[in-house]
């Protein structure tokens, strides 16, 4: 009966230790490119295809896995530029209140295509809170979080921000990687 009840009582200890080097193993699994900015990249060619049916793919998959954060994309010389946004809503329990946390975070998505070639490019990631925004760059900064001494609850809340937006950006750019490769199907209808 003890140890039940020391267990109940150093459990939130427990769990709210592992959340930095969790966190760590995060932060070590993003692409970065030379500068340090974190940067999704895949390039692939496919054979017999031209650059008509690349571009024209390459919008259907902007307008099938963008529905949810519609904005205009533009397009010239065999690439096409998309800037999107996505959100996660957090709910904090607070001593006598709920704290309801919007973030609202923005990426650039860039297609380059040319005769039976493709490079899908998402760079310049940010996060939005109120009037604050940060670089997806600056929150995956070590230092930061070596330097400054967060609570278990703030650190928890980070790792919940960069485990959402690598999950999220890791899926679309599998997914237009997968649609690019397919050859002339449409999806969705």
């Amino acid at each position: 009966m003890r140890k039940l009840i020391y267990l109940i009582w150093f459990l939130p200890c427990i769990c709210l230790a592992q959340t930095k080097d969790d966190l760590f193993y995060l932060i070590d699994k993003f692409p970065l490119d030379k500068a340090g900015n974190v940067h999704w990249c895949i390039t692939d060619s496919i054979t017999n295809t031209n650059r008509e049916s690349l571009h024209s793919r390459a919008i259907q998959a902007i307008d099938y896995f963008f529905k949810d954060s519609p904005a205009p994309y533009s397009g010239a010389n065999d690439m096409i530029t998309y800037r999107g946004r996505f959100g996660r809503y957090e709910r904090a329990k607070k001593t006598f209140s709920t704290v309801f946390n919007e973030y609202i975070y923005r990426f650039t998505l860039n297609i380059e295509y040319k005769d039976n070639w493709y490079k899908i490019d998402i760079y310049d990631i940010s996060e939005s809170t109120g009037n604050i925004t940060t670089d997806l760059s600056t929150m995956i900064n070590k230092e930061y979080y070596n330097k400054t001494r967060l609570t278990a609850g703030a650190l928890k809340s980070k790792y919940y921000s960069i485990y959402f937006v690598y999950n999220y950006l890791t899926s679309k750019i599998r997914s237009i990687d997968l649609f690019m490769k397919q050859t002339g199907q449409r999806i969705g209808k």
